[in-house]
């Protein structure tokens, strides 16, 4: 522990020299974070990812310039401390791959955040209510948290433009999902989705939509009103159709259907004339490819490639 604690003043040391606003203590295998750090009044980012904490010393008046605090891989951190709500001046928090089971209601405070990362967060008991409070978050990254339930109070975090809940286990999207119209980047992979809100229409910013692996059997006609998409990962579905409204997406450069249940393809998907890359490998049965691609196959030498490739 003493080797641990030196390499960590060594850290602090060059902090100083340098005159840096940010101090990285990760991956040392800290049980505590050194008293020192509290000697650091102009400290703004300070990063003790990867370390075996249980508790946090109180920062809120020692580091009144802190604005971002990374957490993550701290497995043995179990709780957070109610003072957290007092660093204010807060705009990123990790508290990623921790064993928080709760997160305390002071957090509310923390307006200022833009990002927050509550990702791998498997003991979490539930996503609390006032969430809906952050209003400013512009990412959120909730990969493989815990709860099923988020409140409808998500419907509040109108200036999130990146979502991530890969693995995670939402039971309704429906009362927040369609209010979240900032939104360009949405990973619901492996979600267990029984479906899709029809208002997942009005995220007309959109530019990436990831629903691979989630159960899905089918697609709301509203898809098509999403024509910013650049990018629509359906691959490892239950599809077996795709909505008319989709001919509409032609910005999209990437569209995966692989692993579904087509056993046909729409003629309109020659109309997406855009893409760069299209998946319709392991569909079962596999799917004829319809005439407009083989026309574009016809004029051009690299479709005929990808196609040859991607029906076997």
């Amino acid at each position: 522990m003493d080797s641990v604690l030196r390499t960590a003043r060594r850290r602090m040391n060059t902090y100083l020299r340098e005159g840096s606003d940010t101090l990285d203590l990760s991956g040392l295998g800290l049980a505590r974070v050194p008293e020192e750090v509290a000697e650091l009044p102009g400290l703004r980012v300070l990063r003790l990812r990867s370390n075996w904490l249980t508790e946090l010393p109180r920062f809120p008046t020692d580091l009144p310039a802190l604005t971002e605090l990374y957490l993550g891989g701290n497995r043995t951190l179990t709780a957070l401390p109610e003072w957290i709500g007092e660093l204010t001046g807060l705009v990123r928090l990790d508290v990623s791959v921790t064993g928080l089971r709760r997160l305390p209601d002071s957090m509310r405070e923390l307006t200022g955040l833009t990002e927050l990362d509550l990702s791998n967060l498997h003991d979490l008991e539930e996503v609390p209510e006032w969430i809906g409070d952050l209003t400013r978050l512009a990412r959120l990254r909730m990969w493989y948290a815990g709860p099923a339930c988020f409140p409808a109070s998500m419907a509040r975090l109108t200036a999130l433009t990146w979502l991530d809940l890969t693995y995670s286990r939402p039971a309704d999207l429906s009362p927040w999902l369609g209010e979240l119209t900032a939104l360009e980047h949405l990973d619901m992979g492996c979600v267990p989705l029984t479906g899709l809100p029809e208002s997942i229409g009005n995220l007309t910013a959109l530019t990436s939509l990831g629903l691979w692996n989630t159960g899905l059997t089918e697609l709301p006609e509203s898809i098509g009103k999403l024509t910013a998409l650049r990018s629509l990962s359906l691959g490892k579905n239950k599809l077996t159709a795709l909505p008319a409204s989709m001919r509409t997406l032609t910005p999209l450069t990437k569209l995966d259907l692989q692993g579904n249940r087509l056993a046909e393809l729409p003629e309109w998907l020659g109309e997406l004339t855009a893409l760069t890359e299209l998946r319709l490998d392991r569909n079962d049965p596999r799917p004829q490819v319809p005439a407009s691609l083989r026309a574009l196959a016809r004029t051009r030498p690299e479709w005929r490639r990808f196609l040859a490739s991607r029906t076997r």
